[in-house]
């Protein structure tokens, strides 16, 4: 009987020190709660180890994505100093053509009521022109109906004077042939003698009358060819006249007409006028609205500059926090791997499982960075990107853990050469992108592709090898 209580014991104690999985007999006694006691503090180790990968994980994603928005509002902040700074200026600048153009307006104004005042003068210049011209139209119209009622008058002097001619004409035969009379009588007379001499005395005096009236009547001719000959030279200058006063008359028809186009284009300029002047009001009324606007611009970049400065004093603040952050990511990083350590004692190994969540998690993470890589490719746009091959998903439990078993720890060994590759074509996809060397993007998407299935591959020929050892029973880490 003593013999298997102390056999009992003794693999009780073998047991303990493997820290491995044994049956409880009453017979161990205060070892089997030792026992239980280690194999709940392993668990509680494993539950540590896990939650502390979680959360230096989670942290390094959080300083990056810090640091990466911390530059990101630098950028930005300092865009839009840039922009308010511009805006600023521009807006003084405008406010100044602002101020030129409304003392231009003010010009402009005055112009144009200078323009209407100008354009009523000359509409009651053009007025009063036609009232001059209607005058002077009904002048020459008179004057016309006066020289032709002369013309016709003068016409009928011609025609009277032509038979005073004729009767002249008659009474100069008549004195031709009275003289002749009268110097045959005076011939008779002598002929009679004494008896004759008183009518030789009647046949002298008729013949000095017939002579007097032969001289008188030619006279008149000569007087009555002047009357005639003035007489014509009247009708030509009455008919010159006329024609005269009918060219006048038609050129103030066309003065008349040249001055009702005129009243037409002054009526269009009028409304013009009127309608500029209505315009000039609207522009008056936008040139105030642009001087309030301009005034509100200037406030809004007073105040966008308040905001820049607290956006800088807030972006500070951000970086001055990650600092913090960096610093619990490397306390945390320090406890992965003095928990790394650990595991190589009996008492603290890890479970097989937790190296499983821990590959597969970073694979998820692993294949999440090629999403994003991918996406920096196709748009030339930076994304959040881990470039740290020490703080991804796969880095922080990588470099902390080193399995022991030979076949693994040869597959695990190898990872580190090309996990390091593999986070350099993040570097270099960032530069390009910076550089603008856009041609470069599908490239290196392509090398680190093909770098990543290389991972890939050995992440799953990991896996295997662990699931094997699982089977076995056989911890990585012994």
């Amino acid at each position: 009987m003593m013999k298997l209580v102390k056999k009992s014991t003794n693999n009780a104690i073998e047991s303990i020190s493997r820290l491995a999985d044994m049956e409880y007999k009453p017979a161990n006694g205060q070892l089997n709660n030792i026992h239980q006691r280690l194999m709940g503090g392993r668990k509680n180790f494993e539950q540590a180890v896990t939650k502390t990968m979680d959360a230096v994980i989670a942290m390094s994603s959080m300083d990056l994505t810090l640091e990466s928005n911390v530059e990101t509002v630098a950028q930005i902040n300092s865009s839009i100093s840039s922009a308010v700074n511009t805006i600023s200026e521009s807006s003084s600048s405008t406010a100044d053509i602002a101020s030129e153009v409304s003392k231009a307006h003010e010009n402009l104004t005055a112009a144009i009521i200078e323009v209407s005042d100008e354009s009523a003068n000359i509409m009651d210049e053009i007025h009063h022109c036609e009232t001059e011209l209607t005058s002077i139209t009904q002048m020459s119209s008179s004057a016309i109906t006066t020289a032709s009622e002369m013309k016709a008058d003068i016409h009928g002097l011609l025609a009277i004077i032509q038979q005073i001619n004729e009767a002249i004409g008659a009474i100069s035969s008549i004195s031709s042939q009275t003289n002749l009379l009268a110097l045959n009588a005076s011939i008779e007379a002598a002929r009679a003698g004494e008896a004759g001499k008183g009518f030789a005395v009647v046949a002298e005096e008729i013949r000095n009358l017939a002579d007097e009236t032969k001289a008188l009547t030619a006279s008149m001719g000569n007087s009555l060819g002047s009357i005639q000959e003035a007489s014509h030279k009247s009708v030509q200058s009455v008919e010159t006249t006329v024609d005269h006063l009918t060219k006048i008359n038609d050129n103030i028809q066309n003065v008349w007409k040249i001055t009702g186009n005129n009243r037409t284009s002054m009526v269009h300029i009028t409304d013009s006028v009127s309608s500029l002047a209505a315009v000039s009001e609207e522009i008056s009324s936008s040139m105030s609205e642009l001087d309030n606007q301009m005034q509100y611009v200037n406030k809004q970049c007073q105040t966008l500059n308040q905001d820049v400065e607290s956006l800088s004093i807030s972006s500070n603040s951000i970086a001055e926090l990650v600092e913090p952050f960096k610093n619990i990511e490397k306390n945390l990083d320090e406890s992965i791997k003095i928990m790394g350590d650990m595991t190589h004692d009996a008492f603290y190994m890890l479970d097989n499982q937790i190296i499983l969540n821990c590959l597969n998690s970073a694979i998820t993470a692993h294949q999440n960075w090629m999403e994003a890589l991918k996406e920096i490719a196709q748009s030339g746009k930076l994304k959040v990107l881990q470039t740290d091959y020490k703080k991804c998903g796969l880095g922080h439990f990588y470099y902390a853990f080193k399995p022991l078993n030979p076949s693994v720890a040869k597959i695990w060994n190898n990872l580190d050469g090309k996990h390091q590759t593999f986070h350099s074509y993040g570097t270099k996809m960032i530069a390009a992108v910076r550089a603008g060397h856009t041609d470069k993007l599908q490239q290196i998407y392509e090398q680190a592709n093909a770098c990543s299935n290389e991972l890939i591959a050995d992440f799953r020929m990991l896996i295997q090898t662990i699931e094997e050892l699982t089977k076995k029973q056989v911890r990585i880490f012994e």
